[in-house]
């Protein structure tokens, strides 16, 4: 009996343990993501204002996870020269991504 309560506390445990730790590792990863975007060095006379990440199924179907990273900078540099600054530090299509934002 005692044998069988233990197991079903450790059981319980497990369980809970998964639920809260998951969502926890995952915005963890999405966060770390976030800090090497703001490690990249920022063009000259350019400001960092806010940076933010996010860990969830941000786009399609199915059950993988995505992590995205962002950082918000003012500065008077074109879009294209910002990408091209940027341009350096992608390994990939989907790294370094710059859009712009008026108002």
């Amino acid at each position: 009996m005692k044998k069988l309560k233990l197991v079903g506390i450790l059981t319980a445990v497990v369980l809970i343990g998964g639920v809260i730790s998951i969502p926890l590792l995952n915005n963890y990863t999405a966060y770390k993501v976030e800090r090497a975007l703001c490690e990249i060095p920022l063009p000259e006379e350019a400001e960092l204002i806010e940076s933010l990440s996010q860990a969830g199924k941000l786009t399609g179907n199915g059950n993988g996870m995505q992590y995205f990273g962002a950082i918000l900078i003012r500065s008077d540099l074109s879009l294209e020269e910002l990408d091209a600054y940027y341009s350096d530090y992608r390994s990939n299509e989907w790294e370094c991504l710059v859009e712009t934002q008026e108002g």
